[in-house]
């Protein structure tokens, strides 16, 4: 039943922003409003292009199977105001892609025969839907944002990574903040500033700028995830990542799949290693000063637990560099 719902919600979507009150209402008695909850699949890969899709509240996770991959994997997420599937309803070609709801959604549809009704009795709607796929086609040419994004969840039931690609390829400005329950209040623990989709600047804990998105795909955080899009000017930006947005993540990937084998080296996170010979000696000028920090922590005696926790570099830097004193012969 849709009798009482608002309009606004599809207002909000790039499809109906235009159009006027009465074609609005028009498109509301004629829809239905869906209730999905974790886990629910709204259509398959492959299936009929037989309806559109508003996302109301909540996120939609849409998933394709790749020539690699016998699985699904996330590729997107559409937030309120989004919309899935009306190319297929125009050109007739089945699903490219499955569709889930990671948390939970209220979806907005319409059936092929309405939507094509529309177009036939409300030219205004016909001529929109025209200049909507025409400034979809002109974003993904120059690279623009396709409208400002809201996504929220629960990361029980998002993956990250992807949340942060579908912000990147939508050409996002805005923030991502996750947070934990800290006692009486949420507790902000990571933060990533997106600018025209470009990650330019990130905190996690205490990590800050290119280590700090290392991290994430290191130790994949728990929490509630907020993406709020707005305005901001170019020269308002204050970055201290160093990478392309694309070059960052492939780099992340990179670490986050060499880590484990670093970590069989040292399997025990809380055996204190101490320096071995009087001196360091390090040839690598890259990473010279990490190497430095590590050794002088070493002098006490330090667990791979506590150089996570007192030297502010991601975790593989730091494996690396152990491990390297490790071979070298220079801790024990």
């Amino acid at each position: 039943m849709t009798a009482g719902i608002d309009t606004a919600f599809l207002r909000s979507s790039d499809l109906f922003e235009n159009q006027p009150e009465e074609v609005l209402k028009a498109v509301l008695l004629q829809g239905q409003l869906q209730q999905y909850g974790p886990g629910q699949v709204v259509f398959g890969q492959g299936d009929e292009g037989d309806r559109l899709y508003i996302v109301k509240s909540g996120a939609l996770e849409v998933l394709a199977t790749t020539t690699d991959a016998s699985d699904p994997i996330p590729v997107a997420y559409l937030g309120p105001g989004e919309v899935l599937g009306e190319l297929a309803l125009l050109t007739g070609s089945p699903r490219s892609a499955s569709a889930r709801v990671p948390e939970r959604a209220e979806l907005f549809t319409v059936e092929k025969p309405v939507f094509l009704d529309l177009m036939k009795t409300l030219p205004a709607f016909a001529r929109n839907l025209c200049l909507v796929l025409a400034k979809r086609l002109e974003a993904t040419t120059l690279r623009m944002p396709r409208g400002s994004k809201q996504l929220q969840g629960n990361l029980r039931y998002f993956d990250l990574a992807t949340v942060i690609q579908t912000l990147i390829g939508s050409h996002q400005t805005g923030t991502l903040a996750v947070t934990q329950e800290g006692g009486k209040s949420k507790a902000r623990i990571a933060e990533i500033f997106f600018f025209k989709g470009n990650i330019a600047k990130a905190k996690v804990r205490h990590l800050t700028g290119d280590d700090a998105v290392f991290q994430l795909f290191q130790s994949p955080l728990e929490g509630d995830f907020s993406f709020t899009g707005r305005q901001v000017q170019e020269e308002e930006v204050q970055a201290d990542i160093t990478m392309p947005a694309i070059s960052l993540l492939m780099e992340s990937v990179r670490l986050q799949d060499e880590l484990p084998l670093l970590k069989e080296r040292i399997p025990d996170a809380d055996r204190v290693f101490k320096q071995k010979s009087g001196q360091l000696d390090w040839q690598d000028p890259e990473t010279v000063e990490l190497a430095a920090a590590v050794w002088s922590r070493l002098k006490k005696g330090a667990s791979m637990a506590d150089l996570q926790r007192d030297v502010p570099r991601n975790s593989y830097a730091l494996y690396r560099t152990v491990v390297t004193l490790v071979d070298t012969g220079q801790v024990e």
